[in-house]
């Protein structure tokens, strides 16, 4: 046999040896305990859940483990404005439901309920459906008399220790109370088996943010500041945009961040999460996806690509006139946008 006959027959056995020892060293780097790339993260990317829909039949049947089931109606349950009769009728068919709070200040008209209604009707994908699974909670009673007037699901919150119809001032105390309410109202509704996406009423819908969640977090939550991981709880939280499947996970994490506010009294929601998600992570082992600024954005780090944006949140800006004036803006920007694209199709 030819010395050339032999080095033919060596190389494809080197290319297969190469090939395996990659393949192997891929398999350690991804499934030891020790990976920096984990395999939740790598379905999550797989799938799109960054950025394209991850909704899908298959991909909700990964994540149903440990889901409290749906309560149905209780004995005590005698009107409509019950509010977990209100989720049971507002909730979409695999038990969801949006939420957001409204004062007397913010309900006024041409304030920021109306600008946030006004937004579903301007955004793309024929988004109105989603105001059928809406709850707006109403902070006073003027509040609620206009919501009754332009929805159909508005729940009055009683019972509430400050007077939280006026524009509160950032950090004063009855903003601080306002803020924590929601807290409550999110454990409510997971303690009744559904899952919430809550969004600040300042929150303008361009497109369905439903399509940037992961079903493999527990929870999903905006960020002032974003930095490349969505998982890092390096990344700056904003609480204005929040989703939680309903587990007894979720449930006791809202249980210690609720308690947590007795160690952090003179600050928000937002703020004490900030400072206890490490303890979240390590005690009930939280898993977070931090949304990316380029789809739900905001002023503190601002990206006006429309083809990417679904939300739009005016935080780091301060006083009410501020934020509707910057949003009147941006939505005159957004609809220049969608006219573009309509003379371009």
């Amino acid at each position: 046999m030819s010395i050339q006959s032999i080095e033919k027959r060596k190389t494809p056995i080197f290319h297969y040896g190469i090939t395996i020892f990659l393949a192997a060293v891929l398999f350690v780097s991804v499934f030891s305990p020790d990976s920096k790339i984990p395999l939740d993260r790598l379905r999550r990317d797989w799938l799109g859940a960054k950025g394209p829909d991850t909704t899908t039949e298959e991909m909700e049947k990964l994540c149903t483990k440990n889901l409290v089931p749906p309560q149905g109606p209780q004995p005590q349950e005698s009107h409509d404005d019950n509010f977990a009769t209100m989720i049971r009728k507002a909730a979409t068919d695999d038990k969801r439901v949006i939420l957001t709070e409204v004062n007397e200040a913010f309900a006024a008209p041409n304030s920021m309920l109306d600008l946030f209604l006004e937004s579903f009707h301007n955004g793309e994908d024929n988004i109105t459906h989603l105001l059928d699974h809406l709850i707006i909670v109403a902070m006073d009673q003027k509040a609620f008399e206009k919501c009754k007037s332009v929805h159909h699901y508005c729940y009055l919150h009683e019972d509430l220790g400050s007077d939280l119809s006026s524009e509160n001032l950032f950090m004063s105390k009855p903003y601080i109370d306002l803020v924590w309410t929601k807290v409550t109202l999110w454990q409510l509704i997971l303690e009744q088996g559904y899952s919430f996406l809550f969004t600040d009423v300042d929150v303008m819908w361009f497109r369905d943010p439903f399509r940037h969640i992961s079903v493999y977090a527990d929870l999903t939550i905006a960020t002032d500041r974003f930095f490349v991981n969505p998982e890092d709880h390096g990344n700056n939280p904003n609480t204005g945009m929040v989703y939680a499947k309903p587990t007894k996970k979720n449930i006791e994490v809202l249980k210690y961040w609720l308690e947590a506010r007795q160690r952090f009294p003179t600050t928000n929601e937002q703020t004490v999460y900030d400072q206890i998600k490490y303890e979240l992570a390590s005690k009930f082992d939280l898993k977070v996806q931090y949304v990316s600024t380029e789809y739900w954005g905001n002023f503190c780090q601002l990206h006006k690509d429309f083809t990417k944006l679904s939300t739009f949140h005016p935080c780091c800006l301060i006083g009410l006139k501020m934020k509707i004036a910057q949003i009147k803006n941006m939505t005159e920007e957004w609809k220049m946008y969608k006219q573009s694209i309509n003379l371009k199709s």
